[in-house]
């Protein structure tokens, strides 16, 4: 590497073990910080997602949000919408789906909010709200001026079903992400990926991969640990996203992000031999 610029990480996984940003994590990251790096939160969790959540916010310089379109930055609390799913597309994409996967539930993103057809999308999911809950009959875009992500869940489907569902339906414009055995589903603009996204807000700052740390534990992540120098699949990785990197560390209950800050950290400060 040729020195430490950016650690972007993402989060639910990888560096949040169950939503907890654990003492270490946040030890390693204010070091790393310290020596002048930024933190980026790579993310599928919405701008209020991230910003309100404890400890977060003292920890990181920016956030690239819902799979990167969007970006959000922490001193100015400004949202940048980069990349939105066109309504003219979420909406073809709605019928689409209700055709190939009878059943199915949708909820959308919209960077302010969450609109969702069942209360079941908000079952376990921390500071994601507002939510709107609408009948499965009725319109879901309406009001709607811009849609981050849009979200399918098929109740009495596992995993692997709903997906090759999905599949079975053209769906331009847009990109399909999955978590293996969890029963949901998420699309993005086909522009809105991880690893796209963090090339762009680096290259905003003259930095290049070779100067960028990445963490992941999802498919979702596979672009961003490809594109960066170096990059840490935590040990309970989906495999699309272990085969992407160029490491391996501890598993998110271990914090493998610090484990790996740590021993970067301890590199860069370790005396040079002469001649070197």
């Amino acid at each position: 590497m040729q020195g430490l610029k950016v650690i972007a990480t993402d989060l639910d996984g990888t560096l949040l073990d169950r939503g907890r940003l654990s003492e270490r994590n946040r030890k390693a990251l204010r070091a790393a910080r310290e020596r002048g790096a930024h933190v980026v939160a790579v993310t599928a969790r919405a701008p209020r997602g991230v910003h309100r959540h404890p400890g977060l916010a003292a920890s990181l310089d920016a956030a690239i949000c819902c799979n990167g379109a969007i970006h959000y930055d922490f001193p100015t609390r400004a949202t940048d919408f980069r990349h939105p799913i066109p309504l003219s597309v979420a909406r073809e994409l709605h019928r689409r789906l209700r055709e190939a996967i009878p059943g199915a539930l949708f909820a959308i993103e919209t960077g302010e909010g969450q609109i969702a057809q069942s209360r079941r999308f908000s079952e376990n999911v921390l500071l994601h709200d507002p939510w709107t809950f609408v009948e499965p009959a009725a319109e879901l875009f309406d009001g709607v001026d811009a849609v981050a992500t849009f979200v399918v869940r098929a109740p009495g489907a596992d995993g692997p079903a709903l997906v090759a569902g999905a599949r079975s339906i053209e769906a331009p414009g847009v990109r399909m992400w999955h978590w293996g055995s969890y029963p949901e589903i998420e699309y993005s603009a086909h522009a809105a990926t991880k690893g796209a996204s963090l090339a762009a807000w680096c290259a905003e700052r003259g930095i290049g991969p070779e100067s960028v740390v990445a963490f992941g534990d999802m498919p979702t992540d596979a672009s961003m640990l490809a594109w960066a120098g170096r990059s840490y699949a935590v040990a309970d990785a989906h495999p699309e996203a272990a085969s992407a990197a160029s490491h391996r560390t501890g598993a998110c209950a271990e914090d493998g992000v610090a484990q790996a800050v740590e021993s970067i950290l301890a590199e860069f400060d370790a005396p040079k031999k002469p001649g070197r």
